[in-house]
Parts: C-alpha cells; structure tokens; sequence
C-alpha cells in the first residue's frame, strides 16, 4: 500500500473516531437533559410507537396505507383523530398529506429514496440505522389508525403483501378497500352505506355486527364467516372457500343467485344442492355468492350490536395500545401491552 494511501486511511478512521465520540457525548448530554434524540418513543416491551397527528386545520377526505408486511388496526370511536407507526424506524416510509389525502407508504425502495421530492422521502439520519439499539427487532410492524365514529373520511384504502386488517366501530358513510397477499380481514361492531370491496390471496374474511350498504369479496383460498349481519348487495367469488353468513331477522326476502360448484348450498336450513336461484323483482337485497370448492351457508342468526358513540373507543395511549410480538386483539381494537 502507497504511503499516501495509509495516511488518508488513517486519516479517515480518525474522523470517524471523533464522529463516534462526539455522537456519544451528545447522546449522553441529551439524555442528561431529557432531550429525545429520536423522533418515536419507546414503551416497556421495547416497541418503537411514532405517533402521526391530523392537522386540525385541515378535513381529510382518504387515507392510503401500504406495508408489505404488518397488521393494520383501525378504531372508530375517538375523539382526536392520529395514527401510530410500531416498530417502523424513522425514514423507513413516507408520510404525505396532499389534496386532503393521507398516505402512508412503509415500501420504500431505492427509486423512492432517489426522487425523493415526489415520493415525499424524508431522511431522518443515519442514527435510526446505524445506532438505535433500545428496540425490540424482533417485534412484529403494525399501524394504527384512531378516527372518530362518523368523521369525515369518506375512503380508506389499505394494501398489504402479507399481515392482516381489523376495523372496528364506524358508524358513517366511508368506502373501505382492502387488497392482502396473506392474511385476514376482520370488521366490527361497523355500520356504512358505502361498501366494503376486499381481495385476498391467501387468507379469509371475519364479519361480526357489521351492516354494509355493498360487499365484494374476492376469495381465491379462504373462508369468509359472518355473524349479525345486514347487507343492501354482496358480490363473493371464492375458489377453495367456505361462505358461512348468518343474516340478522328481519331481512326482508332477497334475490339470490348461490352457487358452490363442487360443494353444498344450504339455505335457512334446508339444503338446496350445488346451487340455488331466487329472484324478486325490485329487490332491494341481493346476493351473489360463487364458489368452485366449498359450501354456502346462510341462516338467520342474532341482532346486530350498534355502534358505540361519544367520547374515546378506550382509554388508550401509545404504549398501551403497542403490545408485545404476536398479540392480537378481538374486535379489531389495538392490542394491548
């Protein structure tokens, strides 16, 4: 090795000695202080919480979420609409808020990285990769979303490679699209007269106390339950699928068009074959339920539950809502640590 080139190492791993020691000092000075040096905070289990605040001046009208891996919890019921990114290191996504549009994209790739004043990259330093040591890697990623009952979001879009979606207590006008690689959706205690259109590759669909004004389902491998259940019009498509809805009492008389190919249709207790039609002229309930490899089910079941209003859904803050690895929560609430 040149001479020259010895000095500029050894001049190099002196900058970086001082750099250390220097981050180091001021890391302690900081902490002596009580200044955070990050921008998320840390709960017992050691789950990263960064907690995203709603402009209060500002009425936004869709929220897009995409993550290729981790669940998705979103609560009505609140008072002061925020979201919560777990265990997502600072400027490992995007956060924009646009032509009353929320989006918040946890897929960043190097071209995101590069043109960065399109894809609303923020780089945060080099500290949230090289040096934060206090979180849990292992703990699984998750957002939360905390809205009001009957706010003003009209449609939220979540896409997800794999993880699953829970949704819980709306009582409002607001369109929810949901697209999953692998995992599950689950809605309650969830009333709209817009819609609920979900693609699912590898998972299935959980629906308890839950009116909707549309329902399409794409189910190629999975099963879909539902239980206190009122609907205007549903659309299910299934392959290796078994439908189970248990409708509330009252429904009035609905046009049908049941098919399970390879499989049995059982209506209100009677079994009708691999496929049953019914038509009512001006109907304003209808169904349309296909499956190539399963059974169809639907029976009249219990009332549905209504929605809860005023005040907060729970009793929540950041780090009780993070939980540890692995939990989950029934009725779509956030886990609790």
């Amino acid at each position: 090795m040149k001479p020259t080139s010895i000095i500029f190492l050894l001049i190099s791993l002196v900058i970086i000695l001082v750099g250390w020691i220097i981050c180091n000092s001021a890391e302690s000075t900081a902490a002596a202080d009580g200044i955070p040096i990050f921008d998320s905070a840390i709960d017992a289990d050691k789950n990263a919480i960064s907690k995203l605040n709603f402009d209060p001046e500002e009425i936004y009208n869709k929220i897009d979420l995409v993550a290729d891996d981790a669940d998705v919890y979103i609560s009505g019921g609140y008072s002061e609409p925020y979201m919560e990114l777990v265990n997502f290191r600072d400027g490992s996504y995007r956060h924009t808020t646009a032509n009353r549009n929320i989006t918040v994209d946890t897929t960043i790739d190097l071209s995101s990285i590069i043109r960065f004043w399109e894809s609303g990259f923020s780089f945060r330093g080099l500290r949230n990769y090289l040096h934060r040591t206090d979180t849990n890697g292992q703990a699984s990623k998750r957002i939360n979303v905390y809205l009001p009952t009957d706010g003003d979001v009209n449609i939220i879009n979540v896409t997800l490679g794999s993880g699953s979606v829970y949704i819980s207590n709306f009582d409002t006008s607001i369109d929810i699209n949901v697209k999953i690689g692998e995992g599950d959706l689950t809605v309650s205690t969830f009333s709209t007269t817009s819609s609920i259109v979900s693609e699912i590759d590898h998972g299935g669909i959980y629906l308890r106390d839950v009116k909707v004004g549309k329902l399409e389902a794409l189910l190629p491998e999975g099963n879909m339950t539902a239980e206190g259940f009122e609907f205007g019009d549903i659309n299910i498509s299934g392959n290796s699928a078994n439908i189970s809805l248990d409708i509330v009492p009252g429904t009035p008389d609905f046009s049908m068009n049941l098919s399970a190919r390879h499989g049995a249709v059982t209506l209100f207790g009677e079994r009708r074959g691999s496929s049953y039609a019914h038509e009512v002229p001006g109907a304003a309930v209808r169904a349309m339920i296909t499956v190539s490899s399963g059974d169809i089910l639907i029976n009249y079941g219990a009332e549905r539950r209504p929605v809860s209003s005023g005040g907060d859904a729970a009793d929540t803050s950041a780090a009780d809502t993070a939980g540890g690895a692995g939990t989950s929560a029934p009725e779509g609430e956030p886990p609790q640590g």
